[in-house]
């Protein structure tokens, strides 16, 4: 898993998760700044053990973690939902955090056998000819979802196969982040801060990512793709139409319980079907700014993931694991783990009569 060979990205990428400067990490490692950027640019391959335990304590990682063989993956800008309003430092600190789990989850996948009937596939849309709303058409009739509401979008990604990370972003301005990597299921990074109607579409919206852009395009193109997927997987056009004729701010809420979307996005898909006109759409609009200002009525509780909390079960319950066992696997510190993986029940010392 590790070898002493010391790996610049390891530091660049604890120093991100911390949100911490070069400047800060300096002060806190009793080092000066240029010995960091040194390390980081790989201009110095090989700091001494006691400048080393020193970056350690004070990023809070073993110093296992900096021997990692691992790289860390550059997320493209296409990645990041309303990115243009974050700014640098918020980024780094969740592309650090999403590398540093996906190397977790990558770990912890060696000892289990994720076996799965129908994964998610990947439709092209140029070469299949197929729009956004038939590719979600067909991904419910290819997994066999019954008409009406998606029961659990969370379940049906991670029947499939997908794994459903929840994470906290520290913002509101990013919804989740979702990717595949060579030797690992789809892996869906989800803020855990956001609404349940608002969570179930943009994890639904990360669906279609996942489905349609093997290969990057336009930003704005695939963005719009996205969406309107997401919105025939949740909302097909047969099974909702009934439900948005001669639509009503004050009715909507009823559909919103139902259909477990927001109000919102109700008006949008009711728009997009063109069951009512760009002036009714306006007023609609103009109507719900007023209604719900506060917020939406009739809260859409978010779905639990289950998949990563199996696999953590299976190494506790079945191959024996400790919290400390955790921390040494995944080269992190019993606190981090604890927080990330065992947030509600933590791990239990029995002893028996």
């Amino acid at each position: 898993m590790t070898d002493a060979v010391f790996n610049a990205d390891m530091l660049r990428l604890a120093r991100e998760a911390r949100e911490m400067t070069q400047a800060d990490l300096a002060r806190e490692a009793s080092v000066t700044q240029a010995l960091i950027s040194k390390l980081e640019h790989g201009l110095i391959g090989q700091p001494s053990d006691e400048v080393l335990g020193n970056l350690a304590k004070a990023l809070r990682f073993p110093t296992a973690f900096f021997h990692q063989r691992e790289r860390a993956i550059v997320f493209p800008a296409f990645h990041y939902r309303k990115r243009t309003k974050l700014g640098a430092k918020p980024l780094a600190r969740i592309g650090a955090v999403i590398n540093i789990r996906r190397q977790h989850v990558a770990r912890l996948l060696r000892s289990y056998d994720l076996e799965v009937a129908k994964p998610i596939p990947q439709i092209d849309l140029d070469e299949s000819g197929l729009t956004p709303e038939k590719v979600a058409e067909r991904l419910r009739a290819y997994w066999m979802l019954p008409r009406g509401p998606v029961a659990c979008v969370v379940d049906t990604i991670e029947q499939a196969g997908g794994i459903v990370i929840m994470t906290s972003f520290h913002t509101k301005l990013l919804d989740g982040i979702s990717f595949r990597s060579e030797g690992m299921p789809p892996l869906f990074f989800m803020n855990k801060d956001v609404a349940g109607d608002r969570f179930r579409f943009s994890l639904a919206h990360e669906l279609g990512h996942i489905v349609m852009h093997t290969v990057p395009d336009d930003d704005q193109k695939m963005e719009e793709e996205a969406h309107r997927f997401a919105a025939a997987f949740l909302m097909p056009a047969s099974d909702i139409k009934s439900y948005l004729i001669s639509p009503k701010i004050t009715a909507l809420g009823r559909v919103k319980a139902y259909w477990k979307v927001s109000i919102k996005s109700l008006i949008k898909r009711t728009y997009d079907l063109k069951l009512i006109t760009d002036s009714q759409y306006k007023n609609m609009n103009v109507q719900y700014n007023k209604s719900f200002n506060e917020g939406e009525p009739y809260e859409i509780q978010v779905e639990e993931p289950w998949r990563l909390r199996d696999i953590i079960k299976y190494h506790c319950n079945e191959l024996g694991y400790s919290l400390s066992d955790l921390a040494r696997l995944l080269a992190a510190n019993e606190a981090d783990v604890e927080r990330a993986y065992l947030p509600r029940q933590g791990l239990r010392l029995v002893v028996s009569n």
